[in-house]
């Protein structure tokens, strides 16, 4: 038996294909938290740029 785990998703008996317009209604997964990672390091990392280009004038 295997067990489940985070990364293997459950698939049920008969699946079903739906649509949803609720973006909220989705958990975000690891790629979604390591894209707004990313994010928060590049707006830090823009923010000393920035200093350091007002220091130099």
């Amino acid at each position: 038996m295997v067990k489940m785990t985070k990364k293997m998703p459950k698939i049920p008996a008969e699946p079903e294909m739906t649509i949803a317009s609720d973006q909220k209604e989705f958990q975000p997964g690891e790629s979604v938290d390591e894209h707004a990672n990313l994010e928060a390091t590049n707006e830090t990392l823009n923010q000393e740029k920035i200093r350091q280009q007002t220091e130099n004038l």
